[in-house]
């Protein structure tokens, strides 16, 4: 399987019976909180830099970014 960036998360199960990767498709929000790999981190630190914001904002920012990239916007 081919992971598209920035737009789920994967897991995987191990078991003696059992392997299974599972996809999950969560809010741009969740996204952007669980951003945890070096390139997600590296972002989230440039945006606190150019912005001058703490670690929530540039979320919120990245937030915004990941839902124009995923054709979504803002609940109405």
């Amino acid at each position: 399987a081919t992971k598209v960036s920035k737009k789920y998360t994967e897991g995987v199960v191990l078991s003696g019976r059992l392997e299974a990767l599972f996809r999950v498709v969560p809010p741009s929000l969740y996204l952007a909180l669980a951003g945890t790999e070096g390139e997600e981190k590296a972002e989230r630190m440039r945006v606190m830099r150019e912005q001058g914001c703490s670690e929530l904002e540039a979320v919120l920012h990245i937030t915004q970014r990941l839902d124009e990239a995923r054709g979504i916007g803002p609940a109405t």
